[in-house]
């Protein structure tokens, strides 16, 4: 499968939404640059896909492409595919869709393949490390967790309770040198802070999940991380989130969002074919 220039998953329905049948039988689009994929399931997940769309202008509806015992839930992959806000949108749309009907291996954004049968293929090839990776991730959703911080708080912090800082502000020492050894002493002290929040949250939140992944790092933010918590765990994670909230609340602002498709947990031999 390729990936464009920029690019950062039955029968028994009810009779007024279509199944995944239904959804399979769509035409594709005629003039597509290809197969774009949204994610992988197992060939029986539900699949209800009434009213999604794709990517691209004038989005096509999701359909199926089924390679038994998997399936790709896919779209008609528009020519000039970018990372546009609104295709960012409607990729995140329809794997929040599926994710909330069973398990789904998301796939990042932009991945074409060059049609129906050549996925076809790639899926019956692949189809036990897909179902393998479907595994690891049932019944949990992904929660990203930030740590954002206010630096201004902290350093006021610092100044009143670090001791090294405490000792340079109490010599007294105005000179140029003098000042230098207090701000060295205060971006340690605060260096040193926000360490300590992020190990913190993470190894509060860390035994609460099934898996934890770094995200990418954030402007403004001492912790980007994401967390797999299953149904059983969701409870105690949300409890924890909410109490660090409100116990580094003087430090910065801990923001939780979720649930959200697995995007991070995709494990290496599970991602596109």
């Amino acid at each position: 499968m390729s990936e464009p220039t920029g690019a950062l998953g039955g029968d028994g329905s009810p009779p007024d939404v279509p199944s995944a049948a239904d959804a399979d039988s769509a035409a594709t689009a005629t003039d597509s640059e290809g197969t774009y994929v949204f994610g992988i399931v197992a060939a029986d997940h539900p699949c209800q896909l009434d009213e999604l769309t794709g990517v691209g202008a004038e989005p096509e509806p999701v359909r199926r492409v089924v390679a038994e015992p998997v399936a790709a839930v896919v779209g008609a992959a528009p020519p000039r595919l970018r990372a546009k806000r609104r295709d960012l949108a409607a990729h995140h749309r329809v794997l929040t869709a599926l994710a909330e009907q069973g398990t789904v291996l998301p796939m990042r954004f932009g991945v074409v393949a060059p049609d129906d049968d050549a996925l076809r293929e790639q899926l019956r090839e692949a189809a036990d490390r897909y179902l393998s990776a479907l595994r690891e991730i049932a019944g949990a959703a992904e929660y990203n967790v930030k740590l954002l911080t206010d630096e201004d708080a902290v350093v006021r912090r610092v100044a009143d309770t670090d001791p090294a800082v405490l000792r340079e502000r109490g010599a007294g020492d105005t000179g140029y040198e003098g000042r230098v050894r207090l701000g060295q002493a205060v971006a340690t002290a605060v260096e040193a802070a926000l360490r300590a929040d992020a190990d913190r949250l993470v190894t509060t939140l860390t035994p609460l999940a099934r898996r934890t992944a770094p995200a990418p790092p954030t402007a403004g933010a001492a912790v980007n991380a994401s967390f797999l918590v299953t149904d059983e765990q969701l409870e105690p994670f949300q409890g924890a989130v909410h109490e660090l909230a409100h116990e580094l609340r003087t430090d910065g602002e801990v923001r939780c969002t979720g649930p959200l498709p697995p995007y991070s947990f995709v494990p290496d031999e599970g991602g596109e074919p």
